[in-house]
C-alpha cells in the first residue's frame, strides 16, 4: 500500500526543501545546471528562461505607468534583473512585484528618474486594489447607533482596496497623464502629491488628490486610529480643518465600510 499524501498545508520536509532550493539555484546558473543535470541542463535552462519572462510579463501588467515612462526595452531589462533576484512567493503571479518599487529606488540605471520608485508604489497600490476582496457598503445604521450613544472613541474599518499614498513628486498627476483620457505632463519642480486610492464597482481605480490635512486625517483613520486621534492629526496640518466633509468623502469613496467603539480598559 502506498503512503498517504501529506496534507496541503503540511510543512515541506527539510531534505526536500533543500533539494528544491538547489534546483532553483541551478535553474538560474548555467554552470551549476550543467554540473547538476548534465545533458539535461539545456532543458532546465529553457524552463528557467520561461519562468524569468513570465515574471517580467507579470510586472508589466502590474506597473503600466512605469512601462510607459521608461519604454518597453528599459522596462524589460529592469524587470528581468528584478525577476532574477526575487522569486515569486505565490503561484498567483498577480501577487508578484511587492518589492519592485524598492528595487527601482536602488537600481542605478534608474537614478536619473528619482520619481520612478514612488510612481511604482502608486501602480502597485492600484494593482492590489483591483485584486482586493469585495466588502459590503458602509453601515450607516451602526454609525447612527454609536453616535446616538455619544461615543467619541470611534474607529473605522477600511475597505480592503483603500489606501493613501504621498510623495514629494507629482506621482498622481504623472499617473493621470498616462491614462486613456490623457492629461498634461506635470512640472516635476512644482511639488508632490498626496492621494486616496480606492476602486469603483467596476474595479477601475479611483484616485483623489488630498490636501495635507485631509491626507493626515485619512491616513490615521484608515490605519485604525480613533476618530479623535485622526482629527488631531488633521489639525496639526491645518488648525481650521473640519473632519465632517473628509469623513463623508471617505464614505462616499467607499474607503471605509464600518465603525466600532474602542473597548475601554
Amino acid at each position: 500500500m502506498s503512503a498517504p499524501l501529506p496534507a496541503a498545508d503540511a510543512p515541506i520536509p527539510e531534505q526536500l526543501a533543500e533539494q528544491l532550493e538547489h534546483f532553483v539555484r541551478a535553474a538560474q546558473d548555467p554552470a551549476l545546471a550543467l554540473q547538476c543535470f548534465g545533458s539535461y541542463a539545456a532543458r532546465i535552462g529553457v524552463y528557467a528562461n520561461n519562468t524569468l519572462f513570465n515574471r517580467a510579463d507579470a510586472l508589466a501588467e502590474a506597473f503600466p505607468t512605469i512601462l510607459q515612462l521608461v519604454g518597453e526595452d528599459f522596462f524589460g531589462g529592469m524587470a528581468r534583473v528584478y525577476a532574477r533576484q526575487h522569486a515569486s512567493q505565490s503561484g498567483d503571479l498577480n501577487r508578484y512585484g511587492a518589492a519592485f518599487a524598492d528595487f527601482i529606488a536602488g537600481f542605478p540605471p534608474a537614478a536619473e528618474l528619482p520619481y520612478l520608485a514612488d510612481c511604482a508604489r502608486l501602480d502597485w497600490l492600484l494593482h492590489c486594489a483591483y485584486y482586493a476582496d469585495d466588502a459590503p457598503p458602509f453601515d450607516f445604521a451602526r454609525l447612527a447607533e454609536l453616535a446616538a450613544a455619544g461615543e467619541t472613541d470611534l474607529r473605522f474599518v477600511a475597505h480592503p482596496a483603500a489606501s493613501v499614498v504621498e510623495s514629494p513628486w507629482p506621482i498622481v498627476r504623472l499617473w493621470q497623464a498616462h491614462q486613456a483620457q490623457g492629461g498634461e505632463f506635470p512640472a516635476l519642480e512644482n511639488g508632490g502629491d498626496a492621494a486616496l486610492l480606492t476602486r469603483g464597482t467596476d474595479r477601475r481605480p479611483k484616485v483623489r488628490l488630498l490636501a495635507p490635512a485631509e491626507f493626515a486625517f485619512a491616513g490615521q483613520l484608515l490605519a485604525g486610529a480613533t476618530l479623535d486621534a485622526s482629527l488631531q492629526a488633521g489639525l496639526q496640518k491645518d488648525e481650521m480643518f473640519l473632519p465632517g466633509p473628509s469623513l463623508n468623502a471617505l464614505i462616499g469613496d467607499q474607503a471605509i465600510i464600518n465603525c466600532y467603539r474602542t473597548e475601554k480598559t
